[in-house]
């Protein structure tokens, strides 16, 4: 049985270097994609309501769906440019939400707010060539231990700025995209297994 991966894309572009980067590491290994698109999907941003201190979930159910693929499956992928050393607004929106785990977590004592543990690899593109994709990864990382997930990979395609020829600049980190994809296709059949024969 193939494991089920939930991609989440955070670039305005479908013919970006983050889209491009997204579908080279897809093709790496079989699976069930299930996509999202931060843009597409233009999720509201949290208020801090507080509503999800008193009860699991969200106040607005405009991501209700997005909440069940991210609890019930075996890995995330998210591809993502980077704007200002972060992550373009529709992404960290969907970020920001997921502070309904940290109120599950800290609020309503539910240890952990999510039971399935999943890999997660981020695929980067930057302008800058100096950009290491370092703030975004801490930005997941400290999401990541409230919601059961584990940051297994980055690749950072970096220098895009001005760059002309898409296919031979991603080519340059080609070999690292299918090293982590390799990597995190294992990581997701292991939990895929476990899941069936528990």
């Amino acid at each position: 049985m193939n494991p089920v991966i939930m991609t989440v894309f955070g670039g305005p572009r479908r013919d970006g270097f983050s889209a491009e980067m997204l579908r080279r590491f897809t093709r790496e290994f079989q699976a069930e994609f299930v996509g999202y698109d931060a843009y597409e999907r233009n999720y509201a941003p949290c208020t801090d309501c507080r509503y999800c201190r008193d009860a699991e979930g969200c106040c607005n159910d405009d991501m209700d769906g997005f909440f069940a693929d991210f609890e019930a499956c075996d890995g995330i992928i998210l591809a993502s440019p980077v704007y200002n050393m972060s992550f373009p607004a529709p992404m960290k929106a969907i970020l920001d939400r997921m502070q309904r785990y940290y109120s599950a977590r800290f609020f309503l004592d539910k240890r952990p707010p999510v039971a399935k543990r999943r890999p997660v690899t981020l695929l980067l593109s930057a302008g800058s060539p100096d950009e290491k994709g370092d703030i975004a990864a801490r930005q997941l990382e400290q999401i990541f231990t409230v919601t059961n997930c584990e940051l297994t990979g980055r690749v950072v395609l970096s220098g895009t700025d001005g760059a002309d020829d898409l296919p031979a600049l991603i080519d340059t980190v080609a070999p690292e995209i299918r090293s982590e994809a390799e990597k995190f296709r294992k990581a997701a059949d292991d939990i895929t297994f476990s899941s069936h024969n528990s």
